[in-house]
């Protein structure tokens, strides 16, 4: 039987399964606190050579503040930090083997962009020579060839965050943090530099790690995404398994878009459990998860896993109800459908043809199924 995968690719890159594998970073019983606010609670990480790994949460979720450790700008309250078996503990960050690249860019405004990238490798001490090498080296990196003499303000928001990037680079870091590095952008040059940074990493062979709060991002870019709440970790995996076997209710409404079916277990066998439906009647679904006759569990579908119509649907898992908001987005359609207990269902339909073959419009009445096998169970 052919092996199957969460999700639509199956990376080879995963040293953190093979227990032969020696972590790059680990973050051993870190806790910050600021005061009475704990923003880092006993958390404990391994990152690999090589990963390209995001830290993904809602503002003050702790991200930052744990890249801001990594890099020597905060002292961690308890435990230690460890970089390719050296503990950086008392360690200033400018003797750290790592460099971030911050949001603002902070590219100084009277040097071109030569002299930005330059500053550092000065700072250093490095030979004229060598330095001309290495500010050639990832000018053409980046991209940036043409530019070199340029001032900032002589640039695309793009080409400043590449101006950033290459600064960063040029002192080879042995790990490139980046904090949030793409909000600055619009979202058509956000989505494009997503893949050139997912690129550069590849090719340079650099362990990135990346602080966001956009989903999408660390979906696109990530080996592995650690979701982070209150100061801990809630999931660690890779991008499939965040998405399509959340760990919690908090994990599956946190990543992406999805609707929550509540109802207490009426039956169950080896495969498969019966759910009350909203509404009454019942639901159907795949599951082997410990939901115990008489238990309150939630079955977690995300919009694009349903189907709708204008016409009754047969079969189990159906629900019906009113249209009640339509948002047209040219390569699909997302539909609220607001069912007789009140809950809103959303569905996304994806438009493969110019015209919609589903006349429904507000107020309307519509049907929606879903495979037993569509989701997951949650009852957490």
């Amino acid at each position: 039987m052919k092996a199957q995968s969460l999700g639509s690719i199956r990376k080879s890159f995963a040293p953190w399964a093979d227990p032969t594998q020696q972590p790059y970073i680990e973050f051993d019983a870190v806790t910050k606190d600021f005061g009475n606010f704990t923003a880092v609670d006993d958390l404990t990480l391994s990152i690999y050579r090589r990963e390209f790994f995001a830290l993904l949460g809602a503002s003050g979720c702790g991200k930052s503040t744990l890249l801001r450790m990594l890099a020597g700008f905060e002292t961690p309250t308890k435990g230690r930090i460890v970089l390719d078996g050296e503990d950086l503990t008392g360690t200033p960050p400018y003797r750290r083997p790592v460099n971030m690249m911050f949001q603002s860019y902070a590219l100084f405004p009277h040097m071109s962009v030569e002299n930005n990238i330059a500053f550092g490798l000065k700072q250093e001490g490095m030979g004229k020579g060598e330095r001309a090498d290495r500010i050639a080296e990832v000018l053409k990196l980046v991209k940036l060839e043409p530019y070199a003499a340029r001032k900032p303000h002589q640039l695309s928001g793009g080409q400043r965050q590449r101006v950033a990037l290459a600064r960063s680079l040029a002192k080879r870091p042995k790990v490139l943090l980046l904090d949030e590095p793409l909000g600055a952008l619009d979202k058509k040059l956000r989505e494009e530099t997503q893949f050139e940074l997912t690129d550069l990493q590849y090719e340079l062979g650099m362990t990135f790690i990346v602080v966001t709060h956009d989903q999408e991002e660390a979906m696109t870019m990530a080996d592995r995404i650690a979701i982070m709440e209150k100061g801990q970790i809630v999931q660690l995996a890779a991008p499939p398994e965040v998405y399509e076997a959340p760990a919690s209710r908090f994990v599956a409404d946190f990543v992406g878009s999805v609707n929550l079916f509540e109802g207490k277990v009426v039956r169950k066998d080896a495969a498969r459990i019966v759910l009350e439906a909203p509404g009454g009647g019942e639901m159907v679904v795949d599951s082997t998860a410990p939901a115990e006759i008489g238990e309150t569990a939630w079955y977690a579908v995300r919009p694009e896993k349903l189907r709708i119509s204008a016409e009754p649907i047969e079969g189990a898992n159906v629900l019906s109800g009113e249209v009640w908001e339509i948002a047209y987005f040219g390569d699909m359609t997302s539909f609220h459908i607001r069912l007789d207990n009140g809950q809103i269902v959303r569905v996304s339909m994806i438009n493969r043809h110019r015209f919609s073959p589903l006349q429904l419009t507000w107020h309307d009445r519509a049907h929606v199924a879903f495979d037993a096998d569509a989701g997951l169970l949650l009852n957490r």
